[in-house]
């Protein structure tokens, strides 16, 4: 009888300590008491500014975010074809060393975004994207890896190129000992 327990107790930490890795620190008390690989996500303000064609992003409140999680606006529209980005960390001692950075973009349907990326921008050979360097995501880096996707197929294509006219959802996750996503709205020109 105290074996049963004993392993289904076992079973549940194990699966409760799975879900803790798997979605990160996204609610709750329990990722703020069982942070198990990760930093844990108080309600600290964002470290992470972004840049797009030298436009600032402001942060915004109206849209509810989880936590790790910030939410910005650009108000003007930006080139699709030649899409600049650009990133600072205004507290570097306390997000810590970057460890991995990159970057989704996601395209806006019916009113909604998608829930797979249609690019993905990260470095090869564990390359970062450096702070306050401006990337030129239309004729980017040979460091650079942009991957487009389309349902299930994954190609590699030379720059990212996006519809005019169009809305989208650029998260920039920096992965430190203080993790954030920065959430990033914009439209094309």
């Amino acid at each position: 009888m105290f074996k049963a327990r004993l392993s289904v107790a076992l079973v549940g930490m194990v699966c409760l300590v799975s879900c803790c890795l798997f979605f990160g620190c996204r609610g709750g008390e329990t990722s703020k008491t069982i942070a198990v690989g990760k930093k844990v996500c108080g309600d600290e303000k964002s470290y992470l500014r972004v840049n797009l064609d030298g436009q600032e992003a402001r942060q915004t409140t109206v849209k509810q975010a989880e936590k790790c999680v910030s939410n910005w606006d650009i108000e003007k529209p930006v080139s699709g074809d030649n899409l600049k980005l650009c990133y600072a960390i205004t507290s570097p001692d306390k997000a810590g060393q970057v460890t991995y950075n990159h970057v989704r973009i996601y395209q806006e349907v019916n009113g909604n975004y998608s829930k797979q990326p249609i690019f993905i921008v990260s470095g090869r050979n564990k390359s970062l994207l450096k702070e306050k360097v401006t990337y030129d995501l239309g004729n980017p880096p040979a460091f650079l890896r942009v991957q487009s996707i389309n349902g299930k197929d994954i190609k590699e294509v030379k720059s990212l190129k996006l519809v005019p006219c169009m809305k989208y959802k650029l998260e920039l996750t920096v992965q430190a000992s203080h993790s954030e996503t920065a959430r990033v709205y914009f439209k094309t020109k």
